[in-house]
């Protein structure tokens, strides 16, 4: 084998020594379709979600002179755990309305 195969062979072994290291097991997503029907967005959640993209957007357009504070985890592994963070963090954002606007990721 020549120099450069093996230095090719040794770049993908590397490679696959850090491909997908810590991946138990891939399963795969639902449709969100599905989702949607499966879980409707409620009159509340999406009076929510409204509301937060607007007070976003006059924040980001000047309009609303409080600081944008986007927070929380990346991804959420406990659901559980995930739901008392938001309490936690709704619970802050209602006493800090006036200088910002918390808005969980």
């Amino acid at each position: 084998m020549s120099a450069e195969n093996q230095n090719q062979h040794r770049y993908v072994h590397a490679l696959n020594e850090l491909d997908d290291v810590n991946i138990r097991r891939i399963r795969p997503l639902i449709p969100p379709q599905i989702l949607m029907e499966d879980l409707p967005l409620t009159e509340a959640a999406a009076a929510t979600i409204i509301r937060g993209r607007k007070a976003a957007a006059d924040i980001i357009s000047g309009s609303d002179d409080r600081l944008l504070v986007v927070v929380g985890p990346c991804s959420i592994h406990h659901p559980a755990a995930a739901l008392e963070y938001a309490d936690s963090l709704k619970a802050y954002a209602d006493t800090a309305s006036e200088d910002l606007c918390i808005v969980m990721r």
